[in-house]
């Protein structure tokens, strides 16, 4: 009796480990949601409708790699050295956020966010260009 009562504490155990490894697993990135965003492509010289002439525009393309929906703002230069920037909210697993500049420069930034976390905000679009002129420094 002693053994079987051994034998099915060891099995739960061992379920519940399972369950912790799993749900780490999928928190991929809860601790630094940074770490979820995956920039997976990038072009230049696109056409955009939203573009005088496309032969200079550069589009970056990031995708949400964790299983925790996050908010996401992405930035890209301009030559200007201004910032055009996107925002995507609660983004799930494998979603994407795409940002373009007309006459970019390559140069791209990005902040998240917990989707659920209503104690951080996204920079502002003033902030981003201040941030913006301190990163060409």
């Amino acid at each position: 009796m002693k053994k079987n009562r051994k034998l099915t504490l060891f099995f739960i155990s061992l379920l519940i480990l399972t369950c912790v490894m799993i749900t780490l697993k999928w928190s991929k990135g809860y601790d630094d949601t940074n770490k979820c965003i995956v920039k997976y492509k990038y072009e230049w010289g696109l056409p955009c409708s939203q573009c005088k002439e496309s032969s200079k525009t550069y589009t970056v393309y990031l995708r949400n790699e964790c299983y925790k929906k996050i908010d996401v703002k992405c930035a890209v230069q301009e030559t200007d050295k201004r910032w055009k920037t996107f925002t995507r909210l609660a983004i799930g697993y494998n979603d994407t956020i795409t940002g373009y500049a007309c006459n970019g420069t390559g140069k791209y930034l990005y902040w998240t966010k917990s989707a659920d976390d209503n104690s951080i905000e996204l920079p502002t679009d003033e902030e981003i260009q201040l941030l913006g002129q301190q990163v060409d420094k």
